[in-house]
């Protein structure tokens, strides 16, 4: 699965996606963009971060900030799927939308701080999260006009709720990759996305990149500010979070499920980026429910 560099044909977009499954690859584009989950669950990948995303999750992503959302895998193998079962509203946006003078506009300060902080990407929770979702299904039916200002509202109220706005990369280092990088950096990530549950091949992936396995190494470690072993791992380790949290599966169908190629090596990545073992975690999240 290659990264794709995502045309969109005007500044100001709003798509109703409803289909069986999220399949859009990971991508990036030069707009801004606000999803609203409306039904789906599974794992939402941007940047360099992995979390859970089910119905109602809300974020803003800033410009050229890779990204996916994927079903929980074993939706894949389903027989009878429902044609709606993964449905979002994506609002698309470019910073000049509305020309290239408007942030300089005194009144639109709150605006431009808002669209300089979705650089790496934030989550919306909390009673703004509702707020959005609500105003954000009343668009799809409005004339243009009441649409582009209800819009600006939209924005306005998120730039004034920072207690419900949470960042999704806390990372000193964000993901703040130069744009020569991006594109070949993004390859490997959906590589990643698409094989860390089973064998990751270093020389597969070195080919992508167009490099040797070694100065792939240096290289990858240079650009991310972690290993490229760190990130399968980390891939794997979310994934297992998931597996223990929604399931009751055996910790041995947990490991391999999740990547992993023996007990012993998952129990011990796993506490090293939990600060907790398997067991330990599995329990600790049966009492918070």
């Amino acid at each position: 699965m290659k990264a794709q560099l995502e045309q969109l044909s005007s500044g100001f977009q709003i798509k109703h996606v409803k289909q069986a499954r999220f399949d859009a690859p990971y991508h990036f584009h030069p707009e801004l963009e606000l999803t609203l989950i409306i039904a789906g669950e599974g794992k939402r990948f941007v940047g360099n971060q992995i979390s859970d995303f089910r119905p109602g999750d809300l974020v803003l992503l800033g410009e050229n900030l890779p990204h996916c959302w994927q079903n929980h895998r074993k939706d894949w193998l389903l027989e009878e799927v429902e044609s709606d079962g993964a449905q979002a509203l994506v609002i698309h946006f470019k910073r000049d939308f509305l020309g290239e003078d408007f942030l300089s506009n005194e009144a639109c300060i709150g605006l431009k701080n808002l669209l300089e902080k979705a650089k790496t990407g934030f989550s919306i929770v909390g009673p703004t999260q509702d707020r959005i979702a609500r105003e954000m299904l009343t668009l799809v039916d409005m004339p243009p006009f009441p649409q582009l200002i209800s819009f600006l509202q939209i924005l306005h109220t998120i730039g004034i709720s920072t207690a419900d706005v949470q960042a999704i990369d806390t990372t000193e280092g964000n993901y703040a990759i130069a744009e020569g990088d991006l594109e070949r950096i993004n390859r490997v990530y959906a590589y990643v996305i698409a094989n860390y549950t089973q064998d990751v091949h270093l020389d597969e992936v070195a080919h992508l990149a167009n490099m040797t396995e070694t100065a792939f190494c240096r290289y990858f470690k240079k650009v991310t500010n972690k290993t490229f072993v760190e990130l399968v791992t980390e891939f794997r380790v979310k994934h297992a979070c998931t597996l223990l949290r929604t399931t009751s599966k055996p910790m041995i169908e947990v490991c391999f499920e999740s990547g992993f190629g023996n007990l012993s090596h998952f129990n011990k990545q796993f506490k090293t980026w939990m600060k907790t073992p398997p067991l330990q975690y599995r329990k600790m999240v049966k009492e918070w429910h």
